[in-house]
């Protein structure tokens, strides 16, 4: 795709030249040259279309065509450098002592010219002919109309869900408090709820998960359902039934949202259940829909949700406030994954490294994301002050998030 528009992009500015006086153009020329023009403007956005398409997901048809434009673009770029060629050359009119050999000389030149003025203008006729038949192929095969492949969007949080937790350093001590929330005063028999509210890359999916897998197998069923900013509610529910049931078929499905809230009581109405609600952003979603569905059924249920927003931590209830790594773990994250320890770090990363870290804020995801970055150029001092030098704060503070 890339060589057929560049072709064009050269021959476009070429036959504009081809416009100007000197070249003493016919009138036919002319005109041949301007609707020429015009014709490859329109074929070089249809390439550009074309161009957007992964080659593997192109048609023979497509091809085809790509390698016709090219091809002509070549030719015509071919005929009009050698009629410029033709054309140059030293004045006629300029002075010379030798007369008789001047005009025979100047009529030389001139009939060479009037020549190759003909020839080029039967060339672009040509040319033109091979234009047209190019654009009407488009048209008839409908060659530029291709829908790309959709790409498959990718959950940010699914990387989260499949990182073991001996890999995070510090989330030890926080999944302990939320056990702690969700078990305390464990008999009476009424559902727990414990919120994990932090800003993002703090981590709160990847605690969540820590706790779902550590305590899952004391229920008789378990979901782990991510929502959105913009959640679909009828989608949640059928998520929520599908997660309940591990793959198997939760029978009739229905599309009313009081069905599907209904379907999701039905089945945990005697169930003793553990669902985990990922990334909720607002009361509404919660009040209208998921705290409908997740029924209480005095069987010792425990729910676990995780938001950016403490408003909304504090609504749905039992609110836990994740903090930021501390120094000390920021440290042994940061240094484990570029150099396995910071003992083993280099003197001369020492001032950089921190100044890093200071700007990382104790953010997990942020510490990881650099240190990826590093790990390659772990001895280009460059390379570090320059990474430095363009990350912004770790924390991103989101509006409604408080700090302590």
């Amino acid at each position: 795709m890339d060589l057929a528009t560049e072709a064009l992009g050269n021959l476009l500015p070429k036959l504009v030249q081809l416009l100007q006086d000197e070249y003493n153009l016919q009138t036919g020329a002319k005109k041949d040259i301007q609707f020429l023009s015009s014709e490859l403007e329109t074929i070089r956005i249809a390439l550009r279309e074309v161009g957007e398409v992964p080659r593997e997901q192109l048609g023979d048809l497509q091809r085809v065509w790509t390698r016709d434009v090219r091809e002509m673009s070549y030719d015509m770029e071919d005929i009009v450098d050698a009629f410029m060629v033709r054309v140059q050359g030293p004045d006629p009119h300029s002075k010379s002592s030798a007369g008789q050999i001047f005009n025979l000389k100047y009529m030389i030149q001139k009939f060479t010219k009037f020549m190759a003025r003909r020839e080029v203008a039967q060339k672009i006729r040509d040319i033109k002919e091979r234009a047209r038949e190019i654009t009407e192929r488009r048209d008839r095969y409908k060659v530029d109309i291709i829908a790309p492949s959709k790409k498959t969007l990718v959950d940010p949080r699914l990387k989260a869900l499949y990182t073991e937790a001996t890999e995070i350093v510090g989330i030890e001590e926080a999944k302990k408090e939320v056990i702690a929330g969700l078990t305390e005063g464990d008999g009476g028999q009424q559902k727990k709820i414990v919120s994990i509210a932090g800003f993002g890359g703090l981590g709160k999916t990847t605690l969540a998960k820590a706790v779902y897998d550590e305590i899952k197998g004391q229920f008789d069923c378990t979901a782990f359902v991510s929502v959105s900013r913009n959640p679909d509610a009828k989608k949640l529910l059928k998520d929520i039934m599908y997660e309940l049931h591990k793959g198997g078929q939760p029978g009739a499905i229905f599309d009313e949202i009081k069905h599907l809230i209904d379907l999701v009581r039905d089945f945990l109405h005697n169930r003793r259940y553990h669902i985990v609600i990922d990334d909720l952003w607002d009361k509404e979603a919660w009040d209208m829909v998921i705290g409908l569905a997740l029924v209480e059924n005095n069987m010792g249920s425990r729910i676990i949700t995780t938001t950016r927003i403490i408003d909304v931590a504090e609504h749905v209830g039992g609110c836990y406030r994740l903090k930021p790594l501390s120094d000390e773990s920021s440290e042994m994250l940061f240094y484990g994954r570029i150099f396995g320890s910071k003992d083993k770090c280099p003197r001369q990363f020492s001032e950089v490294s921190k100044s890093i870290l200071k700007k990382c804020g104790g953010v997990p995801l942020a510490i990881i994301t650099t240190s990826s970055l590093l790990a390659n150029k772990s001895e280009d001092i460059r390379v570090w002050n320059d990474v430095c030098n363009s990350i912004g704060s770790g924390l991103g503070r989101n509006p409604g998030m408080e700090y302590g």
